[in-house]
């Protein structure tokens, strides 16, 4: 939403009347024929590029609106979408891998080039050139703030095609988590089915076994887990609602924000430092999915699972065998009834390496949970046993909680950009948050300026270092510059349909970047006692604790220095992220 109002600001700033046309242009539309390899034909790929990478185009991505009585002087792009023009623009308007409406009063001066889409409010539209459309999409990768063409090879197009349009069954054999302490490397293999039953219905069905090679290969109960899931889409590949259930039992991390997945994993692997804790959850879930468009979905899921507490076992690690692994803390055990709301939104024009664009995910969970054996409260002393704190007498135990992850990026100069973040939230109402739903902030991130877990709660007295914070929240910023130096093979960053996911690509060498960037946030619990605020109260500014840093990004790998400037004397801290660090 912020790079949406921003976006809305520069083209009220750059408003001019356009010329009004009298004349209609016609609508071309051309495709690649269904039976051969859909790619969109190379000299209009090598003109579109020119067109996005010209020094006089006005560059947009993602979700993007021209109003009424608003206008931009000049030629302008847009990466992604989709694109409602109802204002004015004096130039062409090129529109790469998005959808385009035209609103009544919208006038283009130039040319309307559409790939990768289709053209709505045809009638609405007046333009003084002509106007094409391809429904093929442009397949790039990015070098700096720049386009490349990268086409994908036409056996790798054709199969895709295939597994998009048509039945099928696959079978998978990888690596399905995260390597940690707990269950070492996770192995899944199991089959998936895609079922077409109609044009605009499918059915998909994924079924995973999953060995925890922890300890050693084994069948024993905890041992092995199981990912299940069917699902009934509506609509299109792109544009769906989605009616599904699925049962699991799997390991998962208590905080999923202290690095991503893969850096985790591999901080475990190599150096036997494991920043995040774990627990087992053992359920089944019904949901709703509502996915108006490929940058947007909304989720309703209701759950029911057993939650386990998980001890530490002895994986391999290259580096430090000599060391132990930090103990893993206990959650609070039990079963669990839930009603989740996820809301997903990403216009970035890259999910890796974004230069524009917005990525939100909002959560909101309401749980009830009975038979809790575990604790809420480490700080607990037992004179009797068995040892329950007052709130769980009833072994009964209820809350709510919200999560908010925003962050929007901007393209200041060709070579710089800077990158926004505000993230945090935890518990709304309701008894304690159980252990498995606690926070905290420190190194190495989001907050590498201090030392690991160095805001929670008290969580350093006990074995493990537990996070127990109610909340959390903070605060990111990052200004980047590009140097101009980028080699690889196109293969390693094809743009694709499957391009949803973050991805790392170490093959691929796109800095480096000078990054300068800058961190505040605290964590807290909820309640009236020393070192407790209000439910109703966020921390004052006096509160948050910041850091600043510096640092080099290669693209795969980036080392980073960072320094605290709170009251606590922290030393310097140095990491090394792979990718983004948001």
């Amino acid at each position: 939403m912020p790079r949406l109002l921003i976006a809305a600001a520069a083209l009220a700033l750059a408003a001019s009347p356009a010329r009004a046309q009298d004349e209609r242009a016609p609508i071309y539309v051309s495709s690649s024929p269904h039976s051969d390899v859909q790619q969109l034909p190379r000299d209009i790929a090598d003109e579109v590029i020119r067109y996005f990478n010209a020094a006089g185009t006005v560059r947009f991505s993602g979700i993007t609106r021209l109003p009424t009585a608003t206008g931009i002087d000049g030629d302008v792009a847009v990466l992604g979408g989709p694109v409602t023009l109802a204002g004015r623009i004096s130039g062409s308007l090129y529109v790469i891998n998005s959808d385009v409406t035209f609103e009544p009063g919208a006038v283009v001066g130039g040319n309307v080039l559409v790939v990768g889409g289709t053209i709505e409010g045809q009638s609405n539209v007046s333009v003084g050139g002509q106007v094409r459309s391809y429904r093929d999409v442009l397949r790039y990768r990015r070098a700096a703030d720049e386009l490349v063409y990268a086409p994908q090879r036409e056996g790798l197009i054709r199969w895709r095609h295939q597994r998009a349009d048509e039945s099928h069954v696959s079978f998978v054999l990888a690596l399905g988590g995260t390597y940690n302490r707990v269950e070492g490397a996770p192995i899944v293999f199991g089959p998936r089915l895609m079922l077409r039953l109609s044009e605009s219905l499918r059915f998909v069905g994924d079924a995973r076994f999953i060995t925890r090679t922890g300890e050693s290969f084994s069948f024993d109960e905890g041992e092995y887990g199981y990912r299940l899931k069917g699902e009934l889409a509506l609509g299109s590949r792109v544009r769906n609602v989605g009616f599904g259930v699925r049962a699991y039992d799997e390991v998962s991390p208590i905080e999923s924000w202290p690095l991503r997945e893969y850096e985790a994993g591999w901080a475990a692997f190599l150096l036997r430092s494991d920043y995040r804790d774990w627990y087992r959850q053992r359920g089944y879930g019904v949901y709703v999915a509502l996915r108006p468009s490929k940058q947007v979905a909304l989720t309703v899921e209701g759950r029911e699972e057993d939650v386990f507490s998980q001890a530490s076992n002895s994986p391999w690690a290259l580096f430090n065998s000599s060391e132990t692994w930090r103990e893993n803390p206990p959650v609070s055990d039990g079963t669990y009834r839930s009603l989740v709301v996820d809301l997903h939104v990403d216009t970035r024009d890259d999910k890796s390496y974004p230069s524009s664009g917005v990525f939100l995910n909002a959560e909101f969970e309401s749980s009830d949970g009975r038979n809790i054996t575990g604790t809420v409260d480490p700080n607990l002393v037992c004179v009797t046993t068995p040892c329950v704190p007052a709130s769980l007498q009833d072994g009964q135990l209820t809350f709510q909680r919200a999560w908010l992850d925003a962050r929007t990026y901007l393209r200041l100069t060709p070579a710089g950009r800077i990158g926004l973040r505000l993230a945090g939230g935890g518990k709304l109402g309701g008894d304690d948050l159980p252990l498995q739903r606690r926070v905290s902030l420190g190194f190495p991130d989001p907050l590498p300026g201090y030392n690991f877990r160095a805001l929670s709660c008290g969580g350093e007295a006990f074995a493990g270092s537990p996070a127990l914070c109610d909340r959390a929240i903070v605060a990111q910023v990052e200004l980047r510059t590009h140097l101009g130096f980028d080699f690889g093979p196109d293969w390693a960053s094809d743009w694709g349909d499957d391009d949803a996911a973050e991805r790392w690509e170490p093959f691929h060498v796109s800095g480096p970047d000078i990054v300068a960037f800058a961190d505040a946030g605290y964590a807290w619990s909820v309640g009236s006692g020393p070192n407790q605020l209000p439910a109703n109260q966020l921390p004052s500014l006096g509160l948050w604790q910041p850091d600043i840093g510096i640092g080099l990004d290669l693209g795969p790998i980036g080392a980073y220095f960072a320094k605290s400037i709170g009251p606590a004397n922290h030393p310097v801290t140095f990491t090394v992220r792979m990718g983004r660090r948001f």
